[in-house]
């Protein structure tokens, strides 16, 4: 198999990876502490088979935690916890049981986890597996194998133990990945490793994914293949950038929104830059629509804006649709017509009279097309007539005819005789 075909099949399991995880990874990334395995004073702790106020159980065995004398003397087990009917109380129960193993307990947990998974143990196992790659990260990921005949799992649990591994040690799940053959598990994983790695350092995990980007880049330029093929890789590799930007995003903006939008700013131009600025605005959107607006509108000349613009529009129009039309229609025209329609839309649906006014006034350009089309679309159900005068004064040759014609449909539909 060539490489190129390699490096599709990793992207496009990236792409499943993903999906597979869902978003989980990017809510862990969130969380600034990063460490989830951490020493504790004056509560439980696990120590080898036989030590005082320890865990029972290795490999294979039912793991115990010894509360010790202070909580007199009981003990948990991952039986307990999954039999506490009591979501709270179970919930209290597992992270006693994984915050306190070490590198020696691990192993029985595992395994016991493992055989109890018709009990609905995947969601605690996903958690344990990450506390297990803060560890161990070696033996999180042997362990991993062993759900070789579910791949589906298995993706799962690989992020889970590789994201723990490189939220602690990062170089060495990036060794650990570069001994991994199959190109489908090695584009799943490093998803996992940009995860962990944003956990505690997000711009460490910026560092990775550009890096990771300028190797791919440079490896595709050097395959002789058509051009139909190398679009599709850019589709696969955008997506997997996409994912991967959205969690360090995330992470960014866990550390503050003037953090994330600095961020963002200081990213190079391209793709990379564009979906950064997608997903900061979306989430400064919907807190603070005035202070994101006046963030977006400072870079709106740029192209990698677009999308950012898009959703501040979309954001403004929830609550004044005439202010979101009104904020796009003074961005450089570049970036109107792809904000504009949809603002429009929802206020011709509000008040017909004032978004019809304000088409009026407004100069012929490709957004004032773009508003009268939305306008035009809107309207058509209920006054097919006026739509159609509308529409009709689209400068564009191809918007207007296209535009006419979903008007005479809807016109058709509703009065044949009118419409006639």
């Amino acid at each position: 198999m060539n490489k190129y075909l390699l490096l599709n099949t990793a992207w496009l399991a990236l792409a499943l990876g993903a999906f597979l995880f869902g978003r989980s990874t990017s809510e862990n990334s969130a969380e600034p502490a990063g460490t989830l395995i951490r020493k504790s004073t004056g509560k439980p702790s696990i120590s080898r088979s036989g030590s005082q106020g320890g865990v029972t159980g290795n490999k294979g065995n039912a793991s115990r935690i010894n509360l010790g004398a202070g909580q007199g003397g009981a003990s948990i087990s991952v039986g307990d916890f999954l039999k506490e009917r009591d979501p709270l109380l179970a919930n209290r129960m597992f992270a006693e049981l994984i915050l306190s193993m070490d590198a020696t307990s691990a192993g029985g947990i595992f395994e016991e986890l493992k055989s109890r998974r018709n009990q609905g143990s995947d969601e605690q196992m996903t958690l344990f597996l990450r506390a297990w790659g803060q560890i161990d990260g070696s033996a999180a990921m042997e362990a991993v194998d062993e759900f070789r005949k579910d791949p589906r799992r298995q993706a799962q649990a690989g992020i889970a133990a590789i994201s723990g591994w490189a939220s602690q040690d990062p170089e060495g799940a990036k060794a650990y990945l570069a001994t991994v053959d199959n190109e489908m598990a090695r584009g799943v994983l490093t998803q996992g490793i940009v995860s962990g790695m944003a956990s505690t350092d997000p711009d460490a995990a910026t560092d990775y994914v550009l890096e990771l980007d300028q190797i791919q880049r440079t490896q595709v330029a050097q395959e002789d293949t058509s051009e139909e093929r190398r679009q599709w890789f850019d589709r696969g590799r955008a997506y997997a950038f996409d994912r991967q930007l959205d969690t360090i995003a995330t992470a960014q903006i866990a550390l503050g929104m003037s953090n994330a939008t600095a961020w963002a700013e200081n990213l190079p131009e391209g793709t990379i830059k564009a979906s950064a600025f997608d997903r900061i605005a979306d989430r400064f959107a919907s807190e603070d629509p005035a202070a994101a607006a006046e963030w977006v509108r400072s870079h709106a000349n740029q192209e990698y804006a677009e999308r950012a613009v898009r959703e501040v529009a979309e954001e403004l129009g929830r609550e004044d649709p005439e202010q979101a039309v009104r904020w796009v229609a003074d961005l450089p025209e570049t970036t109107q017509s792809g904000a504009i329609s949809q603002s429009m839309e929802r206020w011709t649906r509000e008040d017909p009279v004032a978004a019809g006014n304000f088409l009026q006034d407004m100069a012929p350009s490709n957004s004032r097309d773009a508003a009268v089309k939305s306008y035009a679309n809107e309207l058509d159900g209920s006054d097919p007539q006026m739509a159609a005068e509308w529409a009709g004064s689209i400068a564009d040759d191809q918007m207007r005819s296209e535009t006419l014609n979903g008007v005479a449909r809807s016109w058709i539909r509703g009065d044949p005789e009118g419409a006639a």
